[in-house]
């Protein structure tokens, strides 16, 4: 998947959360196909609901803002070296109360449910470097945004559990990381990309790097921070968006 560099990730357990489209995808598929075992998760009954290539990629029903799903998942697992959550989005109306509510539940309290309700399982891995917990965070987590009151919150949030995870379960030999991702291509953000061309310009001319990102810029980062190469890094988040977080609007 990647030009010039490969991982190898044979017998590795990995667990993607919202894995069947966008980003959770792109990891899920990164992760095959340097040879891990490889379970996403997705709201609908069957894989079969959705597009994409899922060949090789086992597959479970979760709702992650529903916590005893999450628990039920966690304790059905009989291993686990990396654990990347990755579901998430924007909800309706996150200027209502029960948008927000969900917002908080799906892109911050799943993390931590799931991560916690994993952690004895994470803390058995025997994977070189250590087992690993990884976030998706945005650029939302570093600046605020009149769509998002729901979705920023969390996603900055997120950060700083990645934070005390690192900090408490580093002793156990699990690492946490996550990887703030810029405008990249998901189901989440087509519309976007697609018909609002001065948004997506705007973003391009803060940006360094002039180019919208794509699953496989993520899923790179997210490699690399579960290998052995990261071995000494834990509790950091790493913007993967072209530049645009250190850039002058």
């Amino acid at each position: 998947m990647f030009q010039g560099i490969t991982y190898n990730f044979s017998g590795a357990r990995v667990l993607v959360t919202g894995g069947t489209s966008g980003i959770g995808l792109g990891c899920a598929q990164a992760f095959r196909d340097a040879g891990a075992q490889v379970l996403i998760t997705g709201r609908a009954a069957g894989v079969d609901s959705y597009e994409g290539d899922f060949d090789g990629l086992a597959y479970r029903q979760v709702d992650v803002a529903e916590r005893a799903q999450l628990r039920a998942l966690a304790a059905s697992l009989d291993g686990l070296d990396i654990l990347v959550n990755s579901a998430g989005g924007m909800q309706d109306d996150e200027w209502g109360h029960d948008g927000f509510d969900r917002s908080i539940a799906v892109n911050l309290s799943s993390v931590f449910h799931l991560s916690t309700a994993c952690k004895d399982l994470l803390a058995a891995s025997d994977f070189p470097g250590g087992a690993s917990v990884i976030g998706i965070a945005s650029m939302t987590s570093y600046f605020g945004f009149e769509w998002t009151p729901g979705y920023g919150p969390a996603k900055a949030g997120l950060v700083q559990v990645i934070k005390t995870l690192g900090m408490s379960w580093g002793p156990l030999g699990i690492r946490a990381n996550a990887v703030a991702a810029g405008l990249t291509r998901s189901n989440l953000t087509a519309f976007t990309l697609d018909h609002m061309e001065e948004m997506v310009a705007d973003t391009l001319k803060r940006q360094g790097i002039k180019r919208t990102g794509v699953p496989a810029d993520i899923a790179a980062a997210v490699l690399f921070l579960c290998s052995p190469a990261a071995s000494w890094i834990t509790g950091q988040t790493l913007p993967v968006d072209g530049g645009f977080n250190t850039g002058m609007s």
